[in-house]
């Protein structure tokens, strides 16, 4: 008996199907936008759908300044509330520390959205190298007009970010990512500087708070989506 051999239509058919398939792999595996789609072939058994949970604001930037709350807190005198003042910091040595309490007003996620940076920057109003000032999370809530020393909400362990010390008119920069992202989590109660060094040498390290009179050296916290 002779075999039936397929037609060169035949043939060519089944090589298109074969590539289109193909393509159509190369074209969802390299697929980055944010659009929802479905993929179909002529057989409507072949089908592939995407979630719709794409980030709805890619490249969104968010630059925090104004609303937020910070003061600094100093073992020297325990039960005085320094919200007022024009400078926050932190001081290293043992029996004379002072720490940093800062607090911004954070706008809602972005649907689908995760934070790509978040960059906390404190310009530094008096300097002294080489410092090293670690920030971390907030471990519970604080108010900025009655915190004081001995109410102290502590931190988070393992969420400090440490950088070196910046000097005198400059401004130190933080990346502070992750921290931003745990406090979209939640809670957030912002964020605690120390000194890395705290309880030993003699260094400190302040920076204009929000009540500082030039707007620009305010506290500010840059939050970029993707």
């Amino acid at each position: 008996m002779t075999a039936i051999r397929p037609s060169r239509r035949g043939r060519w058919w089944q090589a298109g199907a074969v590539a289109l398939a193909a393509g159509l792999t190369v074209a969802l595996s390299q697929n980055t936008t944010g659009a929802v789609f479905t993929g179909q072939t002529v057989d409507t058994g072949n089908q592939v759908t995407a979630n719709s949970d794409f980030c709805s604001a890619p490249g969104r930037t968010d630059n925090l300044s104004a609303g937020t709350v910070d003061t600094a807190i100093y073992e020297s005198q325990p039960g005085t509330n320094f919200a007022g003042n024009v400078q926050i910091g932190v001081v290293a040595p043992a029996g004379g520390r002072a720490r940093t309490l800062i607090k911004f007003p954070l706008l809602s996620q972005p649907s689908g959205c995760v934070v790509t940076s978040a960059v906390l920057k404190l310009h530094v109003s008096n300097g002294a190298t080489p410092a090293n000032v670690t920030v971390f999370r907030a471990a519970a809530a604080w108010n900025p007009t009655a915190v004081v020393w001995t109410s102290d909400p502590g931190v988070v362990a393992g969420s400090g970010v440490t950088t070196a010390a910046t000097a005198t008119g400059t401004t130190t920069q933080w990346n502070v990512a992750a921290q931003v992202t745990a406090l979209y989590a939640g809670p957030d109660y912002g964020f605690e500087l120390r000194d890395a060094a705290e309880g030993t040498g003699t260094l400190a390290q302040l920076y204009d708070s929000m009540e500082a009179t030039t707007v620009l050296n305010r506290p500010q916290l840059v939050i970029t989506w993707g």
